[in-house]
């Protein structure tokens, strides 16, 4: 008889729970590729794995055994899956279909006249407190129509359905309340403990708290824990474990390692109602994809808690944790005792009570759940509570401004407005540095020129290809100073350079830049210079995304996503 693995917080043993989900990836062609595996020490794994078609596509895991830390990566390869986030940063509507929905076949379509009988009236107070948002915020990034998409979401207290705009969702949320599971219950409990850890984790950051030390009486009924916290200290990485729970109140636990031979740390945050459970997530997320000799994102702590509290820097804290923190953090000066928490029970116990501590919070549960795919996934909203970006950000910094952008590019063979794309990206507010394939939402093959490309360098060979040569010169200027120094296109940028300089001080020597930079490069310069040549001679228009690889291959696989989908909802 095989052997069976039960872990806490699970509702199947793992050998099972790994067989379903491999079993149901390769039902939709997916070819998944254990890439890099890592084990710093012991008890702690990490797996990076993606699709091979689309290597673009892809999952980090973590776990105490080699068992679940697969088990956690195909878990969240089908979560991304099931809730569409693989997709959600992308142009999905480069090919005419018929098929009449985006993201869901329950979805629902909005037009600007009846976008009002989307959310609640409670929901709109929330996210339009400025009276700014409206329908044009609100239209999906991911394609090019003027109806606004929305996906149901049902109250887990009164049991509304309430339809959610895709925009407000992939703007606000990213992938915080996203969670696969054996059960329905399992990824809800985990999607909301995922909130939880970073609500509180922002609340401690913005207020500067300091944490209780988890004594180590507590630690030491846990073997497989002291076992990775002393081979971490045997590689001279110091570790501290502390109760984030807020005196009790919330499942959550930080762990926090130091580097001593460089002065700096890294804090980690998990959750999960099941105490050992939490603290083992923490301090396997703290090492995944790391090694030890490698430790990046380790910061000396700071004494400036603006900075610290600064909505940028929490930001940084949910995409990778290499936020600052505060040199109070790491003190003895506690705000709390050390509460030995227990928020268990069965899955059903532990989901009502992770759901009555957010009615104490004076918000509500929202929950969207997915089997399509064969295995269950969730999207859990907790308005007030599980926002990444400030409700701000639908209107100073929306997504789908990109949209315009996309549209203009798409145009500009025919249009050939130059002049017109130049004043759009002024008026758009661009940074400089922005990269143009994630703000189009194209997946660029790599090392080519629409992956490598940036704003200030889009805006160069626009005014180049306009002959506004004393502002070509000014841009490029700009953008050598983004180009990395081992890039290809930086010796092409200072011939530009260099001749177009020829040309505003009105001293072209045509030899002179021939004996700098050899026949070929010499030609092709004065070529964009001329106007024989645009763009470098690369794709524009649709061509931009048709003969991209790697969105075809994205493109594709949406496609397949949709049958299953299809299949899945005539079911349901």
């Amino acid at each position: 008889m095989s052997e069976l693995t039960y872990i806490k917080g699970k509702d199947a043993c793992l050998e099972d729970s790994i067989a379903r989900m491999q079993s149901t990836l390769r039902k939709m062609d997916f070819e998944i590729d254990e890439a890099s595996w890592l084990n710093p020490v012991n008890n702690v794994f990490s797996l990076h794995i993606n699709d091979k078609r689309c290597p673009g596509l892809f999952t980090n895991g973590k776990g105490t055994s080699r068992k679940s830390t697969l088990a956690s990566a195909l878990g969240e390869y089908l979560e991304r899956l099931s809730t569409n986030y693989f997709f959600s940063d992308y142009w999905l509507s480069v090919k005419k279909t018929d098929q009449a929905w985006l993201y869901y076949p329950d979805e629902k379509h909005f037009t600007e006249q009846t976008i009002n009988e989307c959310l609640t009236s409670e929901l709109w107070s929330f996210y339009n407190s400025t009276d700014e948002l409206g329908f044009n915020e609100l239209l999906s990034f991911n394609d090019s129509e003027d109806t606004v998409k929305a996906i149901p979401l049902k109250n887990n207290e009164t049991q509304e359905v309430v339809y959610f705009p895709m925009n407000l969702l992939s703007n606000l949320y990213a992938s915080n309340g996203l969670s696969a599971g054996n059960t329905a219950l399992e990824a809800q409990v985990q999607g909301l403990s995922e909130i939880f850890e970073r609500w509180v984790k922002n609340k401690i950051l913005r207020e500067n708290l300091c944490l209780p030390e988890i004594p180590y009486e507590v630690v030491e009924a846990f073997p497989a824990i002291i076992e990775a916290v002393e081979a971490l200290k045997a590689a001279g990485i110091e570790v501290s474990m502390r109760d984030a729970s807020l005196g009790g109140h919330f499942p959550v636990i930080n762990v926090t390692l130091f580097e001593q031979k460089t002065g700096t740390c890294f804090a980690s945050f998990g959750s999960h109602p099941i105490f050992e459970v939490a603290l083992e997530r923490t301090l396997t997320e703290s090492l995944q994809g790391r090694h030890l000799e490698n430790l990046d994102g380790f910061q000396l702590p700071v004494f400036d808690a603006y900075a610290v509290a600064e909505d940028e820097n929490i930001e940084n804290h949910f995409i990778d944790s290499s936020g600052l923190i505060h040199a109070n953090f790491i003190s003895q000066n506690y705000d709390f005792e050390f509460v030995n928490w227990d928020f268990s029970g069965d899955t059903q116990t532990q989901w009502d009570k992770l759901c009555d501590l957010v009615v104490q919070q004076e918000t509500q549960v929202f929950v969207a759940n997915y089997n399509h795919c064969g295995f269950e996934a969730c999207r859990i909203i907790v308005p007030g509570m599980s926002e990444i970006y400030p409700t701000e950000e639908l209107i100073d910094s929306n997504q789908n401004i990109g949209r315009l952008l996309r549209e203009a590019l798409i145009d500009l063979p025919n249009s050939q407005d130059y002049s017109g794309l130049v004043n759009l990206i002024d008026d758009l507010g661009f940074s400089d540095h922005q990269g143009v394939a994630s703000l189009i939402g194209l997946m660029p093959d790599p090392g080519t020129f629409w992956a490598e490309l940036k704003i200030v360098e889009l805006k160069f060979w626009a005014l180049l290809a306009d002959k506004d040569y004393d502002s070509a010169f000014e841009a490029i200027q700009d953008a050598i100073y983004f180009v990395n120094p081992n890039s290809k296109w930086l010796v092409k940028y200072n011939a530009l350079k260099y001749c177009l300089e020829m040309m505003v001080e009105d001293c072209v020597d045509k030899d002179a830049t021939k004996l700098l930079f050899g026949d070929a490069l010499n030609d092709q310069a004065w070529l964009h210079i001329e106007g024989d040549l645009l763009f470098d001679g690369q794709d524009l228009g649709l061509d931009i995304f048709t003969n991209s690889q790697r969105h075809q291959a994205l493109l594709d696989i949406y496609e397949q996503a949709n049958q299953v989908k299809s299949a899945g909802f005539a079911l349901s």
